[in-house]
């Protein structure tokens, strides 16, 4: 029986391990918006089996940032404006709900961790480091709200819809550079009011996020790549 759990927990590790390396490999554009690629070839980069590596693309498929092709493979979405746009209507709710709860019912060291994760937003916009830094701020920051919101109902629904957004903020990280800067302070400035706990002026950076988060996500995919017009 203790050998059963052993490996069941191993492989609910390397489930979490390919999903955590799967995503940041789209996101990241290593697996571009087109390409039709196979489990096996994923499991074989990855040095992962195709058992975990199956179970995390099952896990990720909420995402929207991949489809599977019967008899084809996995093709990684390209993901228009208009859609990421539409996305953005039903997280606005969520997000309201979870900025509303975490200012609310947030403990004395979850704040701290909000004031930290602020901080180092800033740094990263002000020294201009690498997009993957700041997306890691931005996860660990929607992480600890839903868990700062005391429900766990809500992460379930909103932190798959992150994906496409992480995906769109990284290739468009180098385009518009004071844009980026915006969206980047938006998020510091959401951050502080959460950890102030006030809940009017953190509803109220959250819309200023959303207005520039609205333009951020409306430059065109076309500036980037080349896409097949099958595509």
């Amino acid at each position: 029986m203790e050998k059963d759990k052993f490996q069941k927990k191993n492989v609910d590790l390397l489930v979490d391990e390919a999903s955590k390396k799967i995503e940041e490999m789209i996101v990241t554009a290593q697996l571009k918006p087109g390409v039709i690629v196979s489990e096996k070839e994923i499991s074989d980069y990855l040095g992962i089996g195709r058992t975990p590596v199956r179970e995390a693309l099952k896990r990720l498929e909420l995402t929207h940032m991949f489809k599977f092709l019967p008899r084809k493979g996995i093709l990684i979405r390209v993901v228009t404006v208009d859609e990421l746009l539409l996305q953005m209507e039903p997280r606005k709710v969520l997000e309201e709900l979870v900025v509303k709860r975490a200012a609310k019912y947030a403990f004395p060291n979850e704040r701290e961790q909000f004031r930290n994760l602020a901080s180092e937003y800033r740094k990263i916009t002000d020294e201009w480091l690498p997009a993957i830094e700041a997306l890691r701020v931005d996860d660990e920051f929607n992480r600890l709200l839903c868990k700062a919101s005391k429900n766990p109902f809500i992460g379930q629904i909103l932190l798959p819809q992150h994906a496409l957004a992480r995906r769109q903020y990284y290739l468009n990280y180098f385009i518009d550079k004071e844009l980026t800067a915006k969206v980047n302070y938006s998020h510091a400035k959401l951050m502080d009011a959460v950890a102030d706990g006030d809940v009017e002026q953190a509803l109220s950076e959250l819309d200023e996020l959303f207005i520039n988060l609205k333009q951020f996500n409306s430059i065109s995919l076309s500036t980037w790549i080349q896409l097949d017009e099958d595509y």
